[in-house]
């Protein structure tokens, strides 16, 4: 079976419904079933094992834990309020408090889902109930989520570093700065809407105690990216080691400081980390087969060719590479995306000068933006049931956010220093 004919059955069965791993398997077991080479099934053991035989990929579920204890103690109603503190004044305010708190929360869970079951319950009711339209609202939940997966901790970054074998560390201070913009992108079109709207400004009584309080809260959460980065930094632990230190961290925040976590609330925070790493799993198990078919019809090779055949303009080859996967994550799971492209991709754009954890904070950004673009963005149906609003009005709404996104994309892809001078300057890559 030629690699065009097995792509062809991999997305035939995408469109026809079926889970993705189910997808993978089956499409690789056609592949190998029709090889003509036996021997391809004495070695697809090994290569099933040896996708999830990664250590750095035990930092996920801890990441995961961290996050959901976080959430379960409270610290998102702490940092909307110090949010709320800081930028709820101006017109648009709560929109506005909605990013904010989303880029703070970002620290504390690493995927986009939990900010959404976080912030968006509280943040979507409440910007209706003060006058702004309901798609708007969603929209700007459903945007300023995309900030999680990106500044760390991030479990996608961790899968990029995983499969394509760079440094956790560089990658997580190679996000800061784009994940920074994303936000503030996202705050430039709500102030821009706010104002042609004429939303409503929020009145917030401040005095310098109230802040101090709402600020040690919000340092407090805020803290633990910090000592994960700070520790991966001073190798002090590695990345599996710092993401067990953020859920020791979250757990000490719960149980002792705020007091918001009961020892019996430890086995319910356990479902949601344990079912989505052994999806996760299962997943990267069956791309790793699929990775190898890729190896095996030198996947690489063929798409260099593609690419440079519509042209050799540098600038021109970076924005297809970027259309190319804000197409794919229209239809996969980030994660899926980068362990499947990203090494078939990522030989075209290191020859044209693009470093490796600039190509991966690009890829992680621009597959994101799948998580909110029809037809099987996970954040986009989450946030239309939990605002009980139709598919179309939230992803016309969404456009501009996504527009201003693909801006920072690029501005990733062409300036590398973006992504470059904070790993560099820690000494992290050269």
């Amino acid at each position: 079976m030629a690699l065009p004919v097995f792509i062809s059955v991999f997305l035939l069965l995408l469109l026809l419904g079926l889970p993705v791993g189910l997808v993978m398997g089956v499409s690789s077991f056609l592949y190998l079933a029709f090889s003509g080479n036996p021997l391809y099934f004495t070695i697809l053991p090994e290569k099933i094992f040896s996708g999830i035989n990664v250590f750095v990929l035990m930092a996920i579920p801890f990441f995961m834990l961290a996050g959901e204890i976080m959430h379960k103690a409270g610290i998102s109603d702490r940092l909307i309020a110090f949010s709320n503190m800081v930028i709820g004044r101006v017109r648009g305010g709560l929109a506005h408090v909605n990013v904010l708190a989303s880029i703070l929360f970002a620290g504390n869970t690493g995927v986009a889902l939990g900010d959404i079951a976080a912030l968006g319950s509280f943040l979507i009711p409440s910007m209706v109930k003060q006058g702004y339209d309901k798609a708007f609202s969603a929209a700007v939940t459903a945007a300023s989520s995309l900030v999680g997966p990106i500044i760390p901790p991030s479990t996608i970054a961790v899968l990029y570093a995983a499969t394509m074998g760079e440094s956790v560390g560089a990658l997580f201070a190679g996000a800061i700065i784009p994940g920074i913009l994303i936000g503030l992108s996202d705050m430039i079109i709500v102030k821009i809407l706010a104002d042609r709207r004429q939303y409503p400004k929020i009145e917030v009584k401040v005095t310098p105690r109230i802040f101090l309080l709402g600020l040690k809260d919000a340092i407090l959460s805020i803290i633990m990216p910090v000592i994960i980065l700070g520790g991966l930094l001073l190798g002090i632990f590695t990345p599996t080691e710092a993401a067990a230190v953020s859920v020791v961290y979250a757990l000490f925040l719960g149980l002792v400081v705020f007091r918001t976590l009961k020892p019996p609330h430890l086995i319910d925070l356990l479902k949601n980390p344990i079912f989505g790493t052994a999806k996760l799993f299962f997943i990267i198990a069956g791309a790793s087969v699929v990775s190898w078919i890729f190896g095996i019809e030198n996947a690489a090779v063929f798409a260099e060719e593609i690419f440079r055949s519509i042209t050799s303009n540098k600038y021109i080859l970076l924005l297809l590479i970027n259309l190319f996967y804000l197409f794919l994550g229209m239809w996969l799971d980030p994660g899926l995306c980068i362990i499947l492209f990203a090494p078939v991709l990522g030989p075209l754009a290191f020859k044209l000068g693009v470093h490796p954890v600039q190509f991966g904070i690009m890829v992680i950004i621009n597959c994101n933006i799948g998580l909110v673009t029809p037809p099987v963005g996970n954040v986009l149906f989450a946030v239309c049931d939990m605002a009980k609003l139709e598919m179309v009005k939230l992803a016309k709404e969404l456009l501009p956010f996504i527009a201003i996104n693909f801006v920072v994309i690029m501005m990733v892809a062409y300036i590398p220093s973006l992504s470059l001078f904070i790993p560099q300057l820690l000494g992290l890559i050269k």
